[in-house]
């Protein structure tokens, strides 16, 4: 038997969560309900084993009077009677202007009452539907509170001193003893502007950025703003915005490097295959529309297209935004120097993965948190060995692959003066705003002659006339 309603982005359906089953195979059924690819999960109170789930899920009403689902006819009144007396009249009434704070309220299910139980909803729902990286900045945001929170709660003046040497001197420690872990209770009523300030002030002073700093107070205006469905602050008690607290800016550091110092670096040499590996990668990312580490080892030889001699892609980030409309996907000329590079370094067989970095691990959202993990550990030595190539170079010291974006966009735009609605396009940037873009639309013969700019023609490449790729 299907319980299942849709209404415009919303749907709402029965499933057997076969990820929590018991010792007797028993697993709860919850309900599902997804808007805008974001997908919460709510309890039923009712258990099924897989073999009765089977008979429920494919009877129709005869079964359930005198056939062989009878003896599931209780469950299925319940069931049914929830759906469509409670559930399903709720949704609809909120489709119009949904979010799934909205429909807690509407359940009867909302318990927040501190800030951190908004986090801590806000954080579940976005593990739920494996935002991995969003639900990071969510808690990273609720922990830097917490510390502030505790510091105000210190009496004497050592004591302060002393946690402001902690939180300086622990900040990059994530596991192990030495994490510096502190809970405190944070009421909405703390958050006035006088707490944002001063919030503001002492993380300042244990060493984070502007731009981190910013990053966290816009995530508890998000949080505060409650998607502007009843936020939890109002009127005068609206901390933010003019003649109130303003978030501050952080400004950008120039970390784009100079085309011949890109070239330096395709260039060096060593008998050390981390820092060679570093080196190639770094440099695939630069003439791959400036790629990110992350959707470097997401990318998958499906992606490359022959016929044109491209690699199509979409972006983690674009993919994760939620918003109406199909994400739209990169188009990056598969360059001879990044055809050598897959193949030095790509997987031999030609399937799945380009690189050797996301291997044993299949490239589906309920996989993002194993995927994150991995790619985190891959980015370290591979910004360590940067590091040391840039010494060796001469080249500045925090040389990292944040610098291959940044450079790409920076060369494109301020040597070769190439219009910023195709630079956009080249590297996943919005231009929903300018009325314009829709009438660039460049040919991958335009692509590939753009981007065949930027490399060194002092060097000679292996596959300079083809587009194949060995293996």
């Amino acid at each position: 038997m299907k319980i299942y309603y849709s209404n415009n982005e919303l749907t709402a359906y029965l499933m057997r969560d076969v990820r929590k089953r018991d010792a007797e195979g028993d697993c709860p059924l919850r309900w599902c309900i997804t808007y805008r690819r974001q997908r919460v999960y709510y309890s039923s109170g009712k258990m099924l084993n897989g073999k009765d789930w089977e008979v429920f899920d494919n009877a129709n009403e005869k079964d359930f009077a005198n056939g062989n689902a009878k003896h599931l006819k209780e469950l299925k009144d319940d069931l049914t009677k929830y759906f469509n007396d409670t559930l399903k009249p709720i949704i609809r009434e909120l489709a119009g202007n949904f979010s799934f704070d909205a429909l807690n309220r509407k359940l009867g299910r909302s318990d927040i009452t501190t800030v951190n139980d908004a986090f801590n909803s806000k954080i579940a729902t976005l593990s739920d539907a494996y935002k991995v990286g969003n639900a990071g900045v969510y808690l990273s945001t609720i922990k830097a509170l917490m510390r502030f929170k505790h510091y105000k709660g210190l009496r004497s003046k050592a004591a302060k001193e002393l946690f402001i040497d902690d939180c300086i001197n622990k900040k990059y420690n994530t596991r192990g003893k030495n994490v510096l872990s502190v809970t405190a209770d944070i009421y909405f009523d703390d958050i006035t502007v006088k707490f944002l300030n001063d919030c503001e002030n002492f993380w300042a002073e244990t060493g984070i950025e502007n731009a981190t700093i910013g990053i966290y107070m816009r995530t508890l205006r998000a949080i505060i703003n409650n998607k502007g469905d009843d936020p939890y602050l109002t009127g005068n008690k609206y901390p933010f915005g003019e003649n109130k607290y303003q978030i501050p800016e952080g400004s950008r550091r120039n970390i784009a490097l100079p085309i011949e110092d890109i070239w330096k670096i395709e260039d060096f040499q060593s008998d050390n295959h981390s820092l060679i590996f570093a080196r190639d990668i770094f440099v695939f990312m630069f003439y791959c529309n400036g790629l990110n580490f992350g959707d470097l080892c997401r990318m998958q030889y499906r992606d490359i297209d022959s016929a044109t001699g491209e690699i199509k892609f979409i972006r983690k980030k674009t993919r994760d935004t939620g918003k109406k409309g199909s994400p739209q996907p990169i188009y990056a000329p598969l360059l001879p120097p990044m055809m050598e590079i897959i193949n030095r370094h790509g997987n031999d067989r030609q399937e799945g993965y380009i690189f050797p970095i996301l291997n044993g691990i299949d490239r589906l959202d309920k996989n993002e948190s194993q995927i994150k993990k991995a790619i985190n550990l891959g980015l370290i030595p591979l910004n360590n060995a940067l590091k040391v190539i840039a010494a060796q170079l001469g080249l500045d010291g925090n040389l990292s692959t944040a610098y291959a974006r940044n450079s790409y966009v920076t060369h494109l735009i301020s040597e070769l003066y190439i219009s910023e609605i195709f630079v956009k396009q080249m590297v996943g940037h919005s231009t929903a705003k300018n009325v314009t873009a829709g009438y660039n639309n460049p040919t991958p013969k335009k692509r590939r002659e753009i981007n065949s700019k930027l490399m060194n023609p002092q060097k000679q490449y292996n596959t300079i006339n083809s587009i194949a790729i060995t293996g």
